[in-house]
């Protein structure tokens, strides 16, 4: 049997009965094979989609990237996420602009935001991603969001009574951070759940791009709240969001997962999930890729608002830098969607080069034409890498251990955030923000050029390893 075949066999087959097509294998749809898949990546049944589910638009070449649309379980995800994700960003950027007030913009303190928003996804997501293995997905993502609405209200209600204080501001933002640990894995695995094998490119690099059309369209929203000090409207348009959401998973129809029957506790299913993500090669290379990204990398917006009043003159500036990464982050996603070869180690680190470079002329942009162009490049760059890199994965692994390792990305992707959040602050106290951004775009620009070396070599020693590829 195949080696995607033998990895996919099983549950999610009989969740996803498929209709008769030419191509069955996942790597055929992602490139793997590329004489097979360039048989005609505009015809749906070459790309392991039946043309009856995908007319005009997205049997094309053009639509490659929007295919997963064609199920309504996951239009219906992509719905909750584009909702819940927007009102996020109107929170997030408002809880900075929140924290600038109260502290009178001590880096410290931002970066003390960004730990512990993120610190659950570290500490918790191995935990979350044990109960997307056992635990019904839909319901976990539920219940997520209905949290999420509480404490948005709750925030609103501090702040507009102006009981809010730097600590109190703390402790709610580590409160949702541990409501977004939990939503993370079973969103991860669901969206899986939600479509063929064939259609998973288009779903990940879809999320991707929902969440970063909502880097570009949140902070724009959010734009007169925090001008004009009413942040508490922007809590309670994340509310709003959040249950709106809810409503939108609770209308989702798609079968139970079934657990697999597995021996031993909480720490045994960690370490099998760890394994699985071992053995499923180069699962553990491109987790370790995205967790360099996320420590030197992304952890660098903590800062921006600092560097915008230090360096650009204003920290009027920090949102349209937001938007900036957003919109460069948006085209990055959709652009590995409309890829005909599928994702590879080699390309990820040919892109995280190109990061690093536009980090490094960031880091001395003085400037905003300079600083906003080169965030677009971040952004697209960053996300375009994270895309492939989650849609590698999630070819691999198998649907019992599916939350588990998605688990590990999460930890690699947003739980290591807040560690790099912190010590870029820290660092920016202590060097200033153009020495810190420069140190972090060089330590990117080594570790990516040690991977593109590592996976050409390995590529060469091992032309088809089990599943991976480099």
């Amino acid at each position: 049997m195949h080696r995607f075949a033998r990895h996919n066999a099983g549950p999610d087959a009989r969740r996803h009965p498929r209709p008769t097509m030419v191509k069955i294998h996942v790597e055929e749809s992602l490139g793997a094979n590329p004489g097979d898949a360039a048989l005609n990546p505009a015809d749906p049944v070459a790309m392991g989609v039946p043309a009856t589910l995908a007319p005009g638009f997205l049997g094309s070449s053009s639509g490659r990237a929007f295919r997963a649309l064609v199920h309504r379980p996951y239009r219906l995800l992509f719905a909750a996420f584009l909702v819940n994700q927007t009102g996020f960003w109107i929170s997030h950027v408002s809880m900075q602009g929140l924290m600038v007030g109260l502290s009178h913009n001590r880096p410290i303190w931002l970066g003390l935001l960004f730990f512990f928003l993120f610190i659950p996804a570290f500490a918790l997501a191995p935990l979350a991603g044990v109960a997307a293995d056992r635990y019904d997905r839909k319901r976990i993502m539920f219940s997520s969001y209905g949290l999420v609405a509480a404490l948005s209200a709750a925030l609103a209600a501090f702040t507009a009574l102006n009981w809010i204080t730097a600590p109190g501001l703390l402790a709610l933002a580590l409160a949702l951070g541990t409501c977004f640990a939990f939503a993370g894995p079973a969103s991860f695995a669901l969206a899986a759940n939600a479509v063929p094998d064939a259609d998973m490119p288009s779903a990940v690099s879809l999320q991707s791009a929902a969440n970063n059309l909502t880097r570009v369209v949140g902070p724009v929203a959010a734009t007169p709240f925090v001008a004009n000090g009413h942040f508490e409207w922007s809590f309670l348009t994340f509310m709003v969001a959040a249950l709106c959401a809810a409503v939108l998973i609770g209308l989702m129809r798609v079968t139970p997962y079934e657990a697999e029957p597995e021996d031993g506790g909480i720490l045994s299913r960690l370490a099998v999930g760890f394994v699985h993500a071992r053995e499923r090669r180069p699962a553990l290379p491109a987790l370790a890729m995205v967790a360099t990204l996320s420590l030197f990398g992304v952890s660098h917006s903590a800062i921006l608002s600092v560097f915008a009043e230090h360096e650009l003159g204003s920290a009027r500036y920090f949102p349209w830098m937001v938007v900036a990464t957003g919109a460069g982050a948006m085209l990055g996603a959709l652009s590995i969607g409309y890829r005909s070869r599928g994702p590879s180690m080699q390309a990820a680190a040919v892109l995280m080069l190109g990061y690093s470079a536009a980090m490094a002329v960031f880091s001395s942009a003085r400037a905003l034409p300079l600083a906003l162009g080169s965030q677009f490049v971040i952004g697209w760059t960053y996300f375009a890498v994270m895309t492939s890199l989650q849609t590698l994965i999630q070819s691999i692994v198998h649907e019992s251990k599916r939350g588990r390792v998605m688990a590990l990305f999460q930890v690699a992707w947003a739980g290591l955030v807040p560690w790099g959040g912190l010590g870029m602050g820290a660092a920016a106290s202590a060097i200033g923000e153009t020495a810190t951004l420069a140190a972090a775009a060089g330590v990117c620009a080594v570790y990516a050029a040690g991977a593109l070396i590592w996976a050409r070599s390995s590529l060469a020693l091992e032309p088809a390893p089990d599943g991976g590829l480099y």
